[in-house]
């Protein structure tokens, strides 16, 4: 098929292949115009057989326009790699009992003990206190700890995180916290306390 530039009507011969069902970008090799051109837009051959061309020097090799790359879109790349990864992320939730993730954290030297719970109902309050234990022989950094406040079927009516990450404690420590839920739901029945990360509290 003949194509010719829109800007200095240099004539090309392509073939349909290169230009493809829904067109493509050219760009001139004389003059550098770019422009779209597209599968019915080709040349008459008879018309340009009657017409007298004048040859015109390209350069050494040169006597083809350059088809300039079709441009993917960059979602095209960023759609397939943010899919796998929420697949992994749903995976993980589902099956974190199967994978053993009991917790990302290492806190096999450390213990919740001495938990008390008293629910003031005359200052409308539910104080809960509770020992964090280190067993290690070295020292470790106090992680988040999760205290969730359930009713008599076990559903959570409230959560609270207590962050004391800055805290460090040394071997065979003991560390005395005490967490206040105001105002107290007064459906609470049990609570339950827990040691490790944001990750951890995601999957539990």
């Amino acid at each position: 098929m003949y194509i010719a530039c829109p800007e200095c009507n240099t004539k090309f011969v392509v073939t349909p292949e290169q230009i493809g069902e829904q067109g493509r970008k050219v760009k001139c090799s004389k003059c550098a115009h770019v422009w779209h051109q597209n599968p019915d837009d080709q040349l008459n051959v008879d018309a340009l057989l009657n017409v007298p061309l004048t040859p015109t020097p390209l350069g050494n090799g040169v006597n083809l326009p350059a088809l300039v790359p079709i441009k993917i879109q960059p979602y095209f790349y960023v759609m397939p790699i943010l899919m796998i990864g929420l697949i992994i992320f749903m995976l993980t939730i589902l099956f974190a009992d199967n994978l053993g993730a009991d917790s990302l954290l290492n806190n096999n030297k450390l213990a919740i003990k001495d938990i008390q719970i008293e629910n003031q109902k005359d200052l409308g309050k539910i104080v809960v206190s509770y020992k964090v234990h280190n067993s290690a022989n070295t020292k470790t950094k106090m992680p988040l700890i999760r205290i969730r406040l359930l009713d008599k079927n076990n559903r959570v009516i409230k959560s609270l995180v207590d962050d004391h990450t800055k805290i460090e404690m040394s071997p065979n420590q003991f560390i005395q916290i005490k967490t206040e839920f105001v105002p107290a739901p007064p459906s609470t029945e049990t609570v339950d306390i827990m040691i490790g990360n944001k990750i951890d509290f995601i999957l539990r």
